[in-house]
């Protein structure tokens, strides 16, 4: 009589279950014990709309200008690994690789690929960079540019400061006091420097003394 097993439906808050029971004697009575659970009777499911969730080979890089395009290109060459790889993905994307296959294709983990490609899509350009696709960078028109290089090529003390020499800090400082650009970074400062092919020279720090005397002590 043990041994026999049958089903039987129990109910909780309203709701029908099924289980797989059988009957145990336990000295002068007979009890059930469930051996598996069965399910419900009427499954209820939530109403979901339209759950259809595109898969993450839908991801493709968005349309590039043809400026875009070729800065991409050269990107190839580049010497960081990071703007290589990054441009590669990218490219690969545009001529409608789906994102598994690059990685597949170029040994890159697929999550490095999605990556990538949502970094330009959102950034552009900028996300070829290392840690600089998390805002966008602000751009510097060609008559900007002149005005910075004016500027730079003047001597700190054609601006009363006390210092001899611009060092990139300083000078970053006086773009901004001076209302030449509301932010810029020191790379950037650098950047447009040295692509005029100015140089950055040491401070050299008591080539002129502050000491209105200077000239006529050392003249004795």
């Amino acid at each position: 009589m043990g041994d026999i097993m049958f089903e039987r439906i129990k109910k909780f808050n309203g709701l029908e279950y099924l289980y797989l029971v059988r009957n145990e004697r336990i000295g002068n009575s007979v009890r059930q014990k469930v051996v598996k659970y069965l399910g419900p009777i009427n499954p209820v499911y939530n109403k979901t709309v339209n759950r259809t969730r595109k898969s993450n080979a839908w991801l493709f890089s968005r349309k590039t200008t043809e400026g875009e395009k070729i800065e991409l290109k050269k990107a190839l060459a580049s010497t960081s690994i990071f703007t290589r790889d990054r441009a590669h993905i990218i490219l690969s994307s545009l001529e409608g690789e789906q994102c598994k296959n690059i990685a597949k294709n170029s040994w890159y983990d697929q999550r490095k690929v999605r990556v990538a490609i949502k970094a330009f899509n959102e950034y552009g350009l900028n996300a070829l960079q290392r840690g600089k696709a998390r805002g966008a960078i602000p751009t510097f028109t060609e008559s900007t540019k002149k005005i910075i290089l004016m500027h730079y090529s003047k001597k700190p003390r054609d601006f009363n400061y006390h210092f001899t020499t611009w060092t990139l800090p300083r000078f970053r400082k006086h773009l901004i006091e001076y209302k030449v650009v509301d932010s810029i970074s020191i790379e950037t400062v650098r950047q447009i420097i040295m692509k005029a092919g100015a140089k950055l020279k040491r401070s050299k720090r008591w080539q002129y003394s502050p000491d209105k005397n200077f000239l006529k002590k050392n003249l004795r």
